[in-house]
């Protein structure tokens, strides 16, 4: 029975992986993921779950795999529905706490794995300000002026313009770079609307642009993560607390 659940759980995390990877290229390539992905991964993992649940049949066990289930769902929807993230996003979630609602990996607050591969993937886009941060700084340190025709903003949209996002003198030819600022009344104000969903291409070459990563690429690795190592959060704790 133990060699069965562990084939299982192997199926389950190939199953996802493949959905993830899939859907990760198809949004980076062309920003649209088929729904079909999500219907079929989310059928055949939810399948692949309820066998889990039958030979397992334990009532603790059930229970915790509904809850991570419901939390995973509903909270991929709450994302989604105030504005965080696309729709794709909030389907790979779903698809995750359906297909392998609980896991557990030696590091970790939780079994829940829709929320554990959120969480961690969140915390690993957190590299994509740090690279901007460290980007800005060293053109600032080799004497290029990145704030010219922005001298009007304050202190505070400058800091946030060091974090999210760069000044480049070839904007209109980066594909997937969104404007980081906007124009009114003949004077370049800073843009955050770093939640927009809409590919806008910067109108001039030298403008401030923002990387426009699709989430789902984080949560991906979030995912992965959390099978490979754990939950981020736990390990980042166990650091400073030992």
């Amino acid at each position: 029975m133990l060699s069965e659940l562990k084939v299982l759980d192997a199926v389950r995390i190939a199953l996802v992986s493949v959905a993830m990877f899939y859907s990760s290229y198809s949004d980076w390539v062309s920003r649209e993921v088929d729904d079909r992905v999500w219907i079929i991964s989310g059928i055949i993992g939810g399948a692949l779950t309820a066998l889990d649940l039958v030979l397992i049949w334990n009532f603790r066990y059930l229970i915790l795999a509904l809850i991570s289930i419901g939390l995973g769902c509903g909270l991929a929807y709450a994302f989604y529905y105030f504005g965080f993230y696309g729709g794709a996003d909030a389907k790979a979630v779903m698809v995750i706490s359906i297909g392998l609602p609980l896991y557990y990996p030696r590091m970790r607050l939780h079994p829940f794995t829709g929320l554990a591969s959120l969480s961690n993937g969140l915390l690993i886009s957190l590299i994509i300000p740090i690279s901007m941060l460290i980007i800005n700084l060293s053109t600032i340190l080799r004497g290029e002026n990145i704030f010219e025709g922005f001298e009007h903003e304050n202190r505070i949209r400058k800091l946030a313009a060091l974090f999210f996002g760069i000044r480049v003198r070839d904007a209109r030819r980066r594909k997937f770079w969104l404007p980081l600022e906007e124009e009114r009344d003949g004077r370049r104000y800073f843009s955050f609307n770093i939640l927009t969903f809409e590919l806008e291409e910067p109108k001039r070459d030298d403008s401030w642009v923002t990387p426009g990563l699709p989430l789902l690429l984080f949560i991906t690795a979030g995912f992965l993560t959390f099978i490979l190592l754990g939950d981020l959060i736990y390990v980042i704790a166990s650091i400073f607390i030992h």
